[in-house]
């Protein structure tokens, strides 16, 4: 497969023929030119319209819709869809792209395809600049010992770039035609920061002899800093139209680059200056052919260059020569499918140290002929060694970006389906808890009024009767004893005994209602609560509170029993009135006409007692006499005593009739002063003189005729009502949850619905511009040289 050198026009033929082709071939090569620029005009308006679409899709990736990644079921685990924009996250030396991606996050999945995106945005300025620019950049690299230095200095036909057996190129080393870049200055110069480098001022870059290169590379060897870029320029001795460096027409900057496989700085560095390469010279030793980082630059170069000019160096030195084109074809036809079609002018089996020590054999041949194919790859057939790899990159990010747009348009249309289903049943469930929720809480005011009236009247109508029980002198409660008289002259005390005794059996019957309270309370709020929570939906999930009925009507420290009561504390005290209850039988005598407005209980009270004097014989039976009754029996009593049988007996009668009453008055004392106590304390309690009002309520116990029973009415029904509000509240606060939680459901599928809306038009446009972009690419090298 040796490549023959390239025809050179025979001295037979006339010099009219000559002048003939060398016409036709600056005719051909001007129009060339003007396609070649028209080309490169049009994949300039194409790079501006993909870097217009990828920052597009980078920030409605960042503000509204974190990209999806094609996961292990849309690719194989060593295959991808995608190759510009391809994650590739290793594992160790293998990698595993896929599978990874498919463990991370989404918004992690995101970051990493954003800083992809940031690089191809890099990449396509790079690209930008790169086509604009006249110059040709050609980058000489290859594996450690391949003989790149020595390849450069064949190319040069000087002994430009140091070479050794050990690696001696540790930094880039850029060659430059000094007569067209540097005043025809033969010079070296050291740039530490490419950026601000500008030929013209020295401030930028460090000026060093062409002698000093092999010097510089020493220096720089083990230097930990970033490595500077040295500009080599020189002078080519050959002809304009020999040169490789400059042919009249295009400036060419050849790079001599580090080994790939030397450091790990050094390859990430070479890999970072692959984008600003127009062409690749990769040289391999024919000793060791392709190695494992020269394939993966390679691979690497494949996403924009699909040509690749390789030079198998050391050639000369190998005895089964067959044997080594063939296993480096092979490699190359799975490296760069393109480059292995067109072999013939891309791949060359040379050895450049034998260039070097002679110019005449075989090799020299073989060496013009790759410096023939090299000068028309780089030089007239610009579309393709510096178009056409644009062209490449943009075909494929192009490719990856309509390949992401479409998997995400899947994505947006899987979840808008899937939102407007959540909807379907979201928003029937929020409306049904919507409107349990109102049932519930209307069932749960019915019970709580329906319980509350009830207690109220319950208690109300206990106390009343246990006041009319202690009116009668009577225990209010089976759990208090009245004490026994202890006799005449402890009369005092027996009154205040009995008078606590009295208070004592009503503080018994409060508690009883107040027990009773508890009771109908718990097995209310137990009702409350089970049809609240029937409303709620099945499976609901909530803490439940816990009721303590022994905390109703709890006491607050310190306080007496006879506040916890609700009374005076000069209740407790015995009245005169205790012992000897004039007022309430003249009261009798002379309120007889007005017993009509007397209460059946009150009239019931009323017992004749010898302790009233007078007031005892104007009683007849059990009713009160008149003012004219009593009249017309004093007239008749007058009448009697005028007669003088009756003054003679009226003397011992009276005596017996006084020494009677005092002994039945005696005699009653235990019996009246219960009575009289009880009656007492009934009527303070229920006219409300003992009674300490409830805060807030004085105003509606004023209005009341039974203060006592009302106030405590009204004492148990503010506790009740607020424990029953508590798990009311309690199961509100339940709907409330759930409601909260089912509203959050259908705000969290209207967002999706809507995003996914919104992502699905967005994508659908950007597919639609992605693909007339497309198209528009293969057209910008129409008509040019391929």
């Amino acid at each position: 497969m040796d490549v023959k050198p390239a025809n050179v026009p025979s001295a037979e033929k006339s010099e009219g023929s000559l002048e003939e082709s060398k016409t036709a071939t600056t005719v051909a090569t001007d129009m060339n030119q003007e396609l070649y620029v028209e080309g490169r005009d049009r994949l300039v308006s194409s790079i501006d319209a993909t870097n217009e679409i990828l920052r597009g899709l980078r920030q409605f990736n960042k503000d509204q819709w974190i990209l999806r990644y094609p996961s292990t079921s849309e690719a194989s685990e060593s295959t991808s869809p995608l190759s510009v924009l391809r994650l590739d996250i290793k594992l160790g030396a293998v990698p595993k792209a896929n599978t990874l991606v498919d463990s991370l996050e989404k918004s992690s999945v995101g970051q990493l395809l954003d800083e992809r995106m940031s690089r191809s945005l890099q990449h396509l300025k790079s690209l930008r600049v790169r086509i604009s620019d006249t110059q040709s950049k050609v980058l000489v690299t290859g594996d450690l010992n391949s003989g790149k230095s020595t390849f450069v200095n064949a190319l040069m036909r000087r002994a430009l770039v140091p070479t050794d057996q050990q690696p001696c190129t540790t930094v880039f080393c850029e060659i430059h035609d000094a007569s067209r870049e540097n005043h025809g200055v033969e010079e070296l110069h050291v740039i530490r920061d490419m950026n601000k480098y500008d030929v013209n001022d020295e401030t930028t870059f460090t000026r060093r002899g062409l002698n000093e290169l092999e010097q510089i590379f020493t220096e720089e060897e083990d230097a930990v800093d970033e490595l500077p870029v040295l500009k080599c320029f020189c002078s080519d001795a050959r002809k304009t139209e020999e040169s490789l460096l400059h042919n009249g027409a295009v400036d060419i900057a050849l790079i001599d680059a580090p080994g790939l496989n030397q450091d790990s700085v050094k390859t990430t560095a070479l890999f970072a200056r692959e984008e600003e390469i127009d062409v690749v010279v990769f040289v391999v030793s024919a000793e060791n052919h392709f190695t494992l980082s020269a394939c993966e630059f390679l691979q690497n170069a494949s996403n924009e260059k699909a040509y690749v000019f390789v030079v198998v160096n050391k050639y000369d030195q190998i005895v089964n020569k067959d044997k080594c084109r063939r296993r480096v074809l092979e490699q190359i036809r799975e490296l760069s499918p393109r480059t292995y079609e067109e072999a013939d002018e891309l791949v060359h089996f040379v050895d450049a140290r034998s260039m070097c020590e002679s110019a005449e054999g075989d090799q020299a041949e073989h060496f013009a002929s790759l410096e023939a194919n090299l000068q028309d790859f780089v030089l007239r057939r610009r579309a393709k060694s510096k178009l056409l790899p644009a062209k490449t990159y943009m075909e494929r990010l192009l490719g990856d970006i309509l390949f992401l747009v479409q998997l995400n348009e899947s994505a947006a249309q899987e979840e808008l389906a899937e939102a407007r289903r959540a909807l379907s049943k979201s928003r029937p469930a929020l409306a049904s808890c919507e409107s349990n929720s109102v049932k519930a809480q209307r069932l749960v005011e019915g019970e709580e009024d329906k319980l509350v009236s009830s207690i109220t009247q319950s208690t109300e109508e206990t106390l009343l009767r246990a006041l009319d029980t202690i009116g009668r002198g009577e225990s209010a409660h089976a759990s208090v004893a009245l004490p026994a008289y202890p006799g005449l002259l402890r009369l005092w005390q027996y009154a205040q005994d009995v008078r606590s005794a009295l208070l004592a059996s009503l503080q018994a019957a409060v508690s009883e209602c107040e027990s009773q309270a508890r009771g109908a309370t718990t097995d209310a709020v137990a009702h409350i609560t089970q049809a609240g929570e029937a409303f709620l939906p099945p499976g609901t999930e909530l803490p439940k509170c816990v009721f303590v009925p022994e905390a109703m009507f709890s006491k607050k420290p310190g306080m007496t029993a006879l506040a916890g009561l609700g009374v005076n504390v000069d209740v407790v005290q015995v009245r005169v009135s205790d012992l000897f209850d004039v007022q309430h039988h003249f009261d009798m005598v002379i309120g007889a006409t007005e017993r009509h407005s007397k209460t059946v209980e009150e009239r019931s009270l009323a017992s004749p007692s010898f302790t009233l004097g007078l007031g005892a014989l104007s009683l007849v039976g059990s009713h009160a006499l008149s003012i004219r009754t009593i009249t017309e029996a004093f007239v008749r009593l007058t009448d009697i005593l005028g007669s003088r049988a009756v003054r003679r007996w009226a003397g011992p009668a009276l005596l017996v009739l006084g020494v009677g009453a005092v002994a039945w008055v005696v005699s009653d004392m235990p019996h009246a002063v219960p009575r009289n106590v009880g009656r007492n304390l009934r009527k303070e309690l229920m006219n409300g003189t003992g009674v300490l009002a409830l805060p807030g309520h004085s105003g509606m116990l004023q209005h009341s005729k039974h203060v006592f029973a009302t106030m405590h009415g009204m004492r148990v029904n503010r506790e009740v009502r607020k424990v029953l509000r508590l798990a009311s509240w309690d199961i509100q606060e339940k709907f409330r949850i759930v409601i909260t939680q089912r509203r959050a459901d259908v705000q969290k599928s209207e967002a999706q619905e809507k995003l996914a809306e919104t992502a699905l038009e967005w994508l659908l446009q950007m597919a639609s511009r992605c693909a007339s972009v497309q198209t528009e690419i293969p057209s910008t090298l129409e008509g040019t040289t391929a």
